[in-house]
């Protein structure tokens, strides 16, 4: 059985992370905490991190190996603090700590950066991310990381994840709170990277991808993909939390036994 490695250090507050059932979930609060969480695991294992994928000032890679090599890895692809940010905000390195519940069953762990709309267009973040997994899978075991790699997101990122589960270094997928139709994403896109970059008109990868949502227009996002992949031939749950909002999915990934990353862990064996 593989060793984890030893728990990072957590803010204090972090005790008051999960709350209860039923309870007010301060969305903005439980953001705060990652980020800080993840400021303390960046601290804790500076070795691997400002990996260089690419010339660009975000072209980067934090990579956070398991004891054992051979391990699955999950890829994680960021999103925005607030849906209507999407594609124009969020940073990599605020949200190390997101997979620290898979860490805990064993699980490595890396994050790429990525450049942001609209001063980078939709084009070149997938050729971004595209470049960024073909540098993993080429230098990843020199670094310690040879396993299966998942690749997930929240947001954008679940747009991409979804976009980038035909990689060959790819053997699942996970896609939270995502809109898979760049129509109808807070992004500039031309009519042509519409048609060329949104997962539900495109064919489909019969690679396993969980979808989740928190109810509202990424239900019915998520269900027009659900359904679309099942047409397909693809494979996958859809988990619904609906009116909980994004924060709460994504703690489900984060809780070592939250119904996500138990869903993940899954997809593995």
């Amino acid at each position: 059985m593989t060793t984890p490695l030893s728990p990072i250090p957590r803010s204090a507050s972090m005790a008051t992370r999960t709350q209860p059932r039923g309870s007010s979930f301060d969305d903005a609060a439980w953001m705060g905490l990652l980020e800080d969480d993840s400021a303390l695991l960046r601290q804790a294992r500076p070795g691997q991190l400002d990996q260089p994928y690419g010339t660009a000032a975000w072209n980067q890679w934090d990579l956070f190996p398991a004891a054992d090599p051979h391990r699955p890895c999950l890829v994680l692809l960021h999103g925005a603090e607030r849906p209507e940010h999407e594609w124009k905000a969020g940073d990599w390195r605020r949200c190390s700590a997101l997979a620290e519940g898979l860490r805990a069953h064993g699980w490595a762990s890396a994050l790429p950066g990525r450049g942001l709309s609209p001063a980078v267009s939709p084009t070149r973040i997938v050729r971004d991310t595209h470049k960024a997994l073909d540098w993993l899978g080429a230098h990843g075991a020199q670094h310690g990381i040879s396993g299966p790699v998942v690749l997930a997101g929240w947001g954008a990122g679940a747009d991409l994840a979804a976009l980038l589960l035909d990689h060959p270094l790819v053997k699942a997928g996970v896609g939270i709170c995502g809109l898979y139709d760049l129509e109808t994403a807070p992004v500039c896109a031309t009519e042509l990277e519409v048609i060329a970059l949104s997962p539900v008109r495109l064919p489909v990868v019969g690679k396993p991808f969980i979808i989740a949502h928190d109810g509202g227009e990424t239900a019915a996002a998520a269900a027009a993909w659900h359904a679309a992949r099942q047409q397909g031939g693809g494979t996958g749950r859809m988990i619904g939390l609906p009116g909980q909002g994004t924060a709460r999915l994504l703690d489900s990934l984060r809780a070592p036994d939250g119904a996500l990353c138990r869903a993940v862990l899954d997809l593995v064996g």
